[in-house]
């Protein structure tokens, strides 16, 4: 049977001129959501860090700036089209340009917002060169991690911000949005943005303590305590 791979890919950046979480979007005549995506030539020794790689080359240009260790393949989903296998590489990246919205003509930006009362990801149009138009859909993954055998972009949106939200337990993730170097208040503000709610406040010592084997402190000015994310948790 043939097969043939590809790469699907979730963006989150955080904008300061509007204050919201933004995610890139594929314009199509439908006017529904759809995850970007783009075919990948599979090297027969490929890893995930080829993949990383391939990622980085595709989605970086002079407005973007995407640290390759900031790139997470939580997935690999398997579909059948007609009659081929298809092996979709699902990732997830936080880009740390906080003001520059690059785009090409068929992409659009949406911001973010979980809706905790109706449960759906609700995704208001934000720039692009299309038609001004809003998605809303049910999260589909507030439980468990849902099977997605018809490559359903609801479904693996869903996926991944379920994926983000488990890893705040044991690490900051959401802080790769200010790049390498971020507070406790950036990470909890991100989180506010969202509107998913696993964090809890507190202050440095028990946002330490809850990271204790995550994080690291670079920079204390007795003023602002920033932190950085240890390379192995970095690796997923």
């Amino acid at each position: 049977m043939k097969t043939k791979t590809k790469i699907s890919y979730v963006i989150l950046k955080y904008d300061d001129q509007t204050d919201n979480i933004f995610t890139k979007t594929l314009n199509n005549e439908n006017h529904v959501y759809e995850v970007p995506s783009f075919q990948y030539v599979q090297k027969r020794d490929a890893d995930f860090d080829d993949v990383r790689t391939y990622i980085l080359e595709k989605v970086i240009d002079f407005n973007t700036y995407i640290d390759e260790n900031h790139i997470f393949i939580p997935f690999v989903n398997v579909t059948f089209e007609k009659g081929t296998v298809v092996y979709d590489y699902v990732a997830v990246i936080f880009e740390s340009n906080q003001n520059t919205f690059s785009s090409m003509n068929y992409e659009a930006w949406h911001r973010v917002k979980y809706n905790r009362q109706t449960l759906t990801w609700d995704l208001p149009w934000g720039s692009g060169l299309n038609d001004p138009v809003d998605f809303k859909f049910r999260n589909t993954a507030i439980s468990q991690y849902r099977a997605n055998p018809k490559n359903n972009n609801e479904v693996t949106f869903s996926n991944v911000m379920r994926f983000v939200t488990e890893q705040i337990n044991d690490f900051p993730i959401l802080g790769l949005m200010s790049g390498n170097q971020f507070t406790m208040k950036q990470v909890l503000h991100y989180q506010d943005l969202l509107g998913i709610d696993v964090l809890k406040a507190g202050n440095n010592a028990t946002f330490e303590n809850q990271y204790s084997n995550s994080i690291r402190t670079i920079e204390d000015d007795h003023m602002t305590t920033s932190y950085q994310i240890k390379s192995e948790y970095l690796q997923k």
